[in-house]
């Protein structure tokens, strides 16, 4: 198999269909092999996104149907390049329009089609944040780090929080957490507001892009956009120290990492791990995500027997 930098983040049902297109060179194969690449997609990972109530609507519709259901979870320019893809396949299916298939077209589709479970992630983590599940850091750092850097890459909005605010708020947390360190004052209990959780995810994003980029063997890159953010104004100094000692550590310590250099590898890490998630801890993401790498997204998650001090949700991701 390929290298996993050119191995698309897909269920090995549906890459099956995709190879099968780089097989070919007819221009109608192709595209078929495009369509129920998608098929598979849909049938394995999107049915899980669908709303309850709306199953029995989405086991009578037809593939454009089902990816209507979808189109809540989606972005607009996310659900349109997902429908072109479904139009490319179609015509594969007509004779009459066989001669409408042009290379360009089928390789804008393909490149698309190699995105689309990382843009599942990326969906899920622009509705829903990092922090809406606390296994969802331990289970997105087992993919290899050059997944995680395209999808965080795309995650990382300077356009959707203001720098000035979000400056603010990390020096109130910062001089709060010294002030409890140093005795000052007494932990307690506080219920973040929907604008200081947007604030946490963006910082968030900030440190997991770092770490990704240093994971992918890309340290300068990883320095060059601290830098870059501290000089647009959304982190202080002390962030930026911070990130950079953790940093240095990790490069220091970069044989000791677990880090996945293959999916294969992914597999294996995510198949040591759901055991240990408890029934009501599992989430949507981790739904999706085990769809996407296990295909088994049906699996009872069971914690019996399974040694909970070996695996524990890090922060980390």
């Amino acid at each position: 198999m390929q290298g996993h930098e050119n191995t698309p983040l897909m269920p090995k049902s549906a890459l099956v269909y995709f190879l099968d297109e780089k097989a070919s060179t007819v221009p109608y194969h192709k595209v078929s092999s495009i369509r129920s690449c998608l098929e598979n997609i849909v049938e394995t990972i999107f049915v899980h996104i669908i709303d309850p109530d709306k199953k029995s609507d989405w086991r009578r519709s037809s593939l454009s149907g089902q990816l209507e259901l979808l189109a809540c979870f989606f972005p607009a320019d996310i659900n349109e390049r997902i429908r072109a893809i479904r139009l490319l396949g179609n015509k594969g299916a007509h004779q009459d329009k066989h001669k409408q298939l042009s290379d360009d077209a089928i390789s804008v589709s393909l490149s698309d089609l190699s995105r689309i479970c990382e843009w599942t992630i990326l969906s899920y983590f622009k509705k829903n944040g990092f922090t809406s599940h606390p296994w969802i850091p331990t289970v997105f750092s087992t993919l290899p780090p050059v997944y995680r850097v395209r999808i965080l890459e795309e995650l990382m909005d300077f356009d959707s929080v203001d720098n000035v605010e979000v400056r603010a708020y990390l020096d109130d947390v910062q001089d709060h957490q010294y002030r409890v360190l140093t005795g000052q004052i007494s932990p307690e209990n506080h219920e973040p507001t929907e604008q200081e959780n947007k604030f946490v995810g963006f910082l968030l994003t900030i440190d997991k892009l770092a770490m990704a980029y240093l994971k992918n063997k890309e340290l300068n890159k990883a320095l060059d956009f601290l830098e870059d953010v501290f000089q647009k104004g959304f982190i202080n100094e002390t962030f930026r120290s911070q990130m950079l000692e953790k940093l240095q550590m990790l490069e220091q310590n970069f044989d000791e990492l677990p880090i996945a250099a293959s999916l294969d590898q992914t597999r294996r890490a995510l198949e040591k791990i759901l055991p240990v998630v408890r029934e009501d801890e599992q989430s949507l993401f981790i739904t999706l995500f085990s769809a996407i790498v296990l295909e088994k997204p049906d699996d009872t998650l069971d914690s019996k027997g399974a040694d909970e001090a070996l695996l524990k949700p890090s922060p980390l991701i």
